[in-house]
């Protein structure tokens, strides 16, 4: 039997998101495996796995909005800007505490779309070389911004040193950069001591399995129950129902060209066809006032 699907890992403290790909292929004997979205090894949570054909469909699951719990402490700085690195700068007991309304303050300017610069020990490459590795030789790193987008950022609880913070933010956000920025916002050292990610699109904490039970089960026997299809890791994108030689095309990769309008330039669609079969991903554009095309992008082979 083969496997394709999603698994909503509850990703181990001090694990690496590698090393939960390395053992899930050790348990499903398989080594078709791949994950959405990179946590570090001080973070735990929602990893979410791509086993089979679903591995074609990590970046679109990747590409979904995010949710944090992060603790940040304030008066101590981390040279990677979390617990992993050497702290530089312990002024808990010569500073003055903020108070919670002068945080509130302090967060608001980065709600919405900004632009944000990563930690000079993260995974982002220059040159073709990973930043942290020119951080670790300690080569000086001008590390370029990049726009990101914070929907929602709230305070959890506050009692310093420690500021729990709630976050939800788009694809490519460091929630490590945030607890930096906060910091220098409000004119005192700050780092990340822990992480959690409470949910990767429509995949949340809540309804995730932890490694131990992974370990404890049997397959393929048990993968229905472990896993989800291919599609509900891509179920935020509207369906287009295709039928007969619709259907057929979508299958050979051509365009398929029908009724409909797209507001707002392509977008990603769900192809659906006869008996509710998945086909898979494809980009549907406008073009004319009540026409569009629709392009396939990722095609599940048609079941013989």
């Amino acid at each position: 039997m083969e496997l394709h699907g999603f698994i909503n890992v509850d990703k181990p403290l001090g694990w690496t998101s590698h090393d939960v790909v390395g053992k899930l292929r050790r348990i499903l004997s398989t080594r078709k495996i791949g994950h959405a979205g990179t946590l570090d090894p001080a973070a735990t949570g929602v990893l979410v796995a791509g086993v089979g054909r679903a591995t074609r469909f990590l970046d679109y699951v990747q590409s979904s909005s995010k949710e944090y719990l992060a603790h940040v402490v304030l008066g101590t700085e981390s040279e990677s800007a979390d617990i992993d690195g050497r702290m530089v700068d312990h002024l808990q007991d010569s500073i003055f505490p903020p108070e919670l309304r002068d945080i509130e303050s302090a967060l608001r300017p980065f709600i919405g779309q900004i632009e944000q610069v990563p930690p000079k020990f993260s995974a982002i490459k220059i040159d073709g070389e990973p930043i942290y590795r020119k951080a670790r030789r300690g080569e000086s790193v001008d590390v370029p911004t990049r726009t990101v987008t914070v929907h929602e950022l709230s305070v959890v609880s506050y009692r310093f040193p420690d500021l729990i913070l709630a976050v939800t933010c788009g694809s490519g956000f460091y929630v490590r950069s945030l607890a930096r920025d906060v910091g220098e916002s409000l004119g005192i050292p700050s780092y990340l001591h822990h992480l959690v990610r409470t949910r990767v699109g429509d995949y949340t904490l809540q309804s995730s399995t932890c490694i131990q039970e992974l370990e404890s089960m049997t397959f393929p026997e048990m993968w229905t129950f472990a896993s989800s299809g291919i599609e509900a890791g891509i179920a935020q994108h509207r369906a287009a129902f295709l039928h007969g030689d619709h259907q057929t095309a979508w299958y050979h990769g051509r365009s398929i060209h029908g009724p409909g309008i797209v507001q707002n330039g392509p977008e990603l669609v769900r192809g659906i066809g006869s008996n509710g079969v998945f086909l898979g991903l494809g980009s549907q554009s406008s073009v004319s006032e009540s026409e569009s095309d629709i392009q396939p992008a990722i095609v599940i082979p048609e079941r013989q």
